[in-house]
C-alpha cells in the first residue's frame, strides 16, 4: 500500500530514476528526498547533465527504490512540477540524508566549489508497489 511505499521512500536509499527519451529509456542511480506526506519527491542534478535534458524534454519519470534485504520494492511515477537553482540548504539537506561528519562536510565543500545544481521537484502520479516480504 502507499503508506508502506512512503515509509521506504523516507529512508535514505539510492534510487533509480527512469526517464523516457526519444530513443531507449534512460535510467540513472541518484539521491532523492521525499516530503513527509509523500506529496513531493525531489532530486538535485546539474543543468547540463543528461538527466536534466531528459527531464526538460519528457517532464515525467519513474523512481524505483529497493533495498538489498527482502523489503518492499517501490516504484513511483512522477510528473515534474518545479525546477529551480538549488540553494545551499537544498544541497545540505540532500547530502545530509546520505552522509555525515567529515564525509558530509567534505562533500559540501566540494559541491560549493565545483557543482552548480538544479532542484527538480516532482508530484507523484501513481504508486505501483510490490511487497516482497510476503
Amino acid at each position: 500500500d502507499q503508506a508502506a511505499a512512503l515509509e521506504l521512500l523516507r529512508e535514505p536509499h539510492v534510487g533509480v530514476l527512469a526517464v523516457a527519451t526519444d530513443g531507449s529509456p534512460a535510467a540513472v542511480p541518484l539521491w532523492y528526498d521525499c516530503a513527509p506526506d509523500g506529496s513531493e519527491i525531489w532530486i538535485l542534478t546539474g543543468p547540463g547533465t543528461r538527466k536534466a535534458s531528459w527531464l526538460e524534454r519528457g517532464r515525467s519519470a519513474t523512481l524505483v527504490v529497493q533495498t538489498v534485504a527482502q523489503d518492499p520494492l517501490v516504484s513511483v511515477d512522477l510528473e515534474l512540477s518545479d525546477r529551480r537553482t538549488a540553494e545551499s540548504d537544498d544541497v545540505r539537506s540532500m547530502a545530509g540524508r546520505y552522509l555525515e561528519g567529515v564525509a558530509l562536510e567534505g562533500y559540501l565543500e566540494f559541491a560549493a566549489e565545483h557543482l552548480k545544481e538544479e532542484r527538480y521537484t516532482f508530484r507523484p502520479t501513481r504508486w505501483p508497489f510490490a511487497d516482497l516480504t510476503v
